[in-house]
């Protein structure tokens, strides 16, 4: 699940660069994208809901 969102985060930040970003709103989209990623597969998995 890390793996699958890491993934997602380097490709949105390597897209952002090559669409002539600046590298440091490259890594912001790249980290943005990893963190929103492991929240979304987190919640789908169940884990942030499962007290509920």
């Amino acid at each position: 699940m890390i793996l699958v969102s890491l993934m997602a985060g380097v490709a949105a930040g390597v897209i952002a660069w090559i669409g002539n970003l600046t590298p440091q709103a490259a890594i912001l989209v790249g980290g943005s994208t990893f963190g929103g990623s492991v929240l979304l597969l987190l919640a789908m998995a169940g884990f942030l809901t499962a007290g509920s």
